[in-house]
């Protein structure tokens, strides 16, 4: 049977229909009214509810007065799907992809659409801060990414998106395949005008070539026919190309008014117009020079300089992209040995779930393999090429690709708690850290707009009474020639593609801002222990003194090590892994030892001059302590109320690449070059030299590191420090610039600005070549953004520059920034 179709108003009235889009309204939906047209409207979401309140505010409320019933429900097309379903992005489950949070704060990474310039990310930033409810707003130039923190007692993400949309902007929350999809929406969008620009613009082009050839008034002071046809032409043309390729100039424009915001747009705007009115003047009275072929040589460069900045801006971030999808989305999982395996998405996987990883597929979660063996390319996370060669009972990281045989995977961590995610959000938040020649660039690029339109309206003033006939053309030279673009790019697409180079070699820059010190320093200081060297010694020989048992004192070490965290507490630990002893109290003394009680008795557990103290050394036992000396190998001693009781020595080899690394820093010029560590002065001399380091110093305390650093500050030296250790956090916090490995401690992490993800120290040398690199390169950008405004303004206040090599000269002033930017790609 059909459905009597009833008429608008009689539907809307009986079924309770949205007023902006026609659809049913939910009878549970609780939306706060809105009064429009003298009357109380219904609305079926909280989307249609925001884009009425917003129609409404700006003034446009005769929409609803002059559009057509029969067009209500079709007009949701127009409405952002962003703006449409805002209240699904408060579900928790939806949350759980893209939101961390705690019990005080949550947070979530967003994608901006239509960013023009540096102003639209100020207008943003400014407005969330101003959202009751919203802790931190934090917005990369370069990618258009957005952090936002709030409390989600006061506000809710939905609300936040609709702030935003309110001022006329879209924000989503980030994913790296959605964000190909829209890169690659905004890519064919700017191919299809830059193609219509350039089509349209060469037949106004065409015209002019012939007017410069054979065109001009004729001896009656009139123009030729043809020519006054072209120029109507011309008149036509040129208003398409002002209102589909120019659009986004006239919208920037509009926002960045009602805003009361002075934007890139605005000038661009201003300059367009002129020439257009005063084109179309001349058109009318038949009498000057026309310029629609410099408004359709700028918009057309205008769009290819700005193709090639977002196609420069996502190129520097595709690493980063990378990182985000090497993750699958589905996986085969089962909750216990014997269950039935089920797909799942990775976001439903709990602790302990075993998951199913095939030959060729990429690990989907940070796990223990619970059966199976085979090899893992970890190049992703680590830069290492070689495969590893993993078995049951090994740790296997998300985003590394499983190589030989099919292994099952117990769970440890998913989603975003894995450590290839750990390193994307450490690196988006370590890009947030601008270096003071980025701040400089912003503070300068907000008012050079204004200086812009100050400048042009000093030279239209000042042609006009000198040369009437000629303050038309430079007017419209000064404002098209003029562009902030240059200044604004010159810094955060330098540092967005130096981010990428480094993860890629395996170097996390968790403070982008530390480049520039990385680059500038001139003093080097190494730990040794668990930096140059593995930190992973083992035991080479135990001599007992002969008042202790040699298992006995081994039994008792391995006790007391368990204390503690230091790589020889760990040798000992592995050569009596089951001691049989239980320690009653002990106490760890950073950077000397340990004091212990066990079976009644007290122990220290330590450095020579730490257990010896209070203690008399008979001869014997002082020779046989110079004796172990005299091998300059890494010692611990282990005594109690009766004297030393044992020595331990033990052997600790040099990591891979830490020859290349100090060959490769003094290539560089950093030949101020020292070991400090805690380890014997002999330990320490045996490592220094075979690295050929001429400056070392052992058995320094934390403290002793400390004031090193602090001195060669004091002498104006810029201290680069690598290490490892708690012992280690308070001289690389102190240092300029600090580099720490990735199985450092949490502490070291905190207080370093990079971290090497693999093992190989070289990377460490290429890492600084690099930053020297970024730092000429963006000396390059800045001087060229800065010499280029200094000699472009006053050759075209003066009339030097035609309007349409103005337009050349702005584009191609971008496009140099980016394209040199992007030459870092290359290391």
């Amino acid at each position: 049977m059909v459905k009597e179709e009833k008429p608008d108003s009689a539907r809307g009235a009986e079924s309770g229909s949205c007023f902006h889009c026609g659809l049913p309204v939910p009878l549970d939906l609780k939306l706060p009214p809105l009064f429009v047209l003298a009357e109380k409207q219904k609305f079926c979401c909280a989307g249609c509810h925001a884009v009425c309140e917003t129609i409404v505010d700006a003034g446009l409320t005769d929409y609803y007065k002059y559009r057509k019933h029969s067009d209500i429900a079709n007009s949701t097309s127009v409405v952002p799907d962003i703006l449409k379903n805002l209240e699904i992005y408060d579900r928790p489950e939806i949350q759980k992809g893209f939101v961390v949070s705690n019990q005080d704060w949550s947070e979530a990474a967003l994608v901006l659409e239509d960013i023009r310039c540096s102003a639209c990310l100020w207008l943003n930033e400014r407005h969330l801060r101003h959202q009751a409810g919203v802790l931190d707003v934090v917005i990369d130039s370069t990618t258009q990414r957005m952090r936002v923190r709030w409390d989600p007692k006061i506000t809710r993400l939905s609300d936040i998106l609709k702030a935003i949309a309110d001022i006329g902007y879209i924000a989503h929350p980030y994913d790296a395949r959605h964000n190909d999809e829209l890169n690659a929406k905004r890519k064919r969008r700017s191919i299809e005008r830059l193609i219509f620009a350039g089509l349209f613009g060469m037949m106004v082009m065409n015209f002019s070539f012939a007017t410069y050839v054979m065109g001009g008034v004729n001896e009656h002071g009139q123009l030729p026919l043809w020519e006054s046809i072209g120029r109507w032409m011309s008149v036509f043309i040129t208003t398409l190309l002002l209102a589909y390729p120019a659009q986004d100039f006239w919208i920037g424009m509009w926002r960045d008014l009602k805003l009361r915001r002075l934007g890139m747009d605005v000038p661009i705007v201003v300059g367009l117009s002129v020439a257009f009115l005063g084109s179309v003047q001349t058109t009318l009275t038949g009498r000057g020079e026309i310029y629609f072929d410099s408004i359709a040589m700028f918009i057309f460069f205008v769009l290819l300089a700005r193709y090639f900045e977002t196609k420069g801006k996502v190129r520097a971030m595709a690493h980063m992209d990378h990182l985000s999808r090497a993750i699958p989305q589905l996986v085969y999982r089962r909750k216990k040995e014997g269950a039935d395996w089920d797909q799942v998405s990775v976001l439903d996987l709990c602790e302990n779930d075993i998951v199913r990883v095939l030959p060729g597929e990429t690990v989907p979660v940070d796990g223990i393999i619970f059966d199976g063996k085979s090899s893992f390319n970890e190049a992703l996370i680590t830069g290492e090429s070689l495969p590893v060669v993993k078995a049951s009972g090994d740790s296997v990281i998300a985003g590394s690709i499983n190589g030989d045989q099919p292994v099952f995977v117990a769970v440890q961590n998913a989603g975003q708690e894995t450590a290839l995610d750990t390193i994307r959000r450490l690196v988006e938040r370590g890009m947030e850290k601008k270096p003071r020649s980025a701040q400089l660039a912003e503070r300068v690029s907000r008012v050079f707009v204004v200086a812009i339109l100050l400048i042009a309206l000093v030279t239209g003033v000042t042609w006009y009474f000198l040369d009437p006939q000629a303050w038309l053309s430079n007017t419209i030279a000064v404002l098209i020639v003029t562009c902030p673009c240059a200044l604004a790019l010159a810094t955060p697409v330098a540092l967005a593609v130096s981010a990428g180079r480094l993860v890629e070699m395996g170097v996390l820059p968790l403070k982008i801002d530390a480049l520039e010190s990385l680059a500038r320093a001139d003093v080097a200081a190494f730990d040794k222990t668990g930096t140059l060297t593995k930190g992973q010694p083992e035991l080479l020989a135990l001599r007992s003194t002969g008042l202790m048992d040699t298992s006995l004192s081994l039994k008792i070490a391995a006790a007391i090590s368990s204390a503690s965290e230091h790589p020889l507490a760990k040798a000992l630990k592995k050569a009596c892994p089951e001691p049989g002893i239980l320690i009653e109290e002990a106490k760890n003394v950073p950077g000397e030892g340990i004091l212990a009680k066990l079976q009644g008795h007290s122990y220290s557990l330590g450095r020579l001059d730490f257990v010896q103290r209070n203690l008399s050394i008979p001869v014997e036992i002082k020779a046989l302590l110079e004796e172990t000396f005299n091998e300059q190998n890494s010692l611990s001693v282990l005594a109690d109320e009766k004297g030393i009781q044992a020595i331990f020595s033990f052997s600790d080899n040099l990591r891979p690449g830490a020859r290349q690394l100090i060959e490769r820093l003094k290539d560089q010029g950093l030949d101020a070059l020292v070991i400090l560590s805690g380890d014997t002065r002999e330990s320490v001399e045996r490592v220094a030299n075979t690295l050929e380091v001429a400056n070392f110093q052992g058995g320094m305390l934390p403290a002793d590191k400390l004031a090193w650093v602090l001195d060669r500050q004091a002498e104006g030296r810029r201290v680069l420090m690598f290490g490892d250790g708690i012992n280690d956090a308070p001289t690389l916090a102190s240092a300029d610039v600090s580099i720490s490995l990735t199985g450092a401690t949490d502490l070291a992490h905190i207080s370093s600005d990079f971290i090497l993800l693999g093992d190989d120290l070289s990377v460490l040398a290429k890492a600084r070549l690099l930053a020297i690199k970024t730092q000429a390169n963006i000396r390059q950008n800045m001087s060229w953004a800065v010499s280029y405004n200094l000699l472009a303004v006053p050759f075209a206040a003066l009339g030097f520059v035609p309007p349409w090599l103005a337009a050349i000269g702005m584009s191609g002033s971008s496009l140099f920034v980016v394209v040199n930017a992007l030459r870092l790609k290359r290391g």
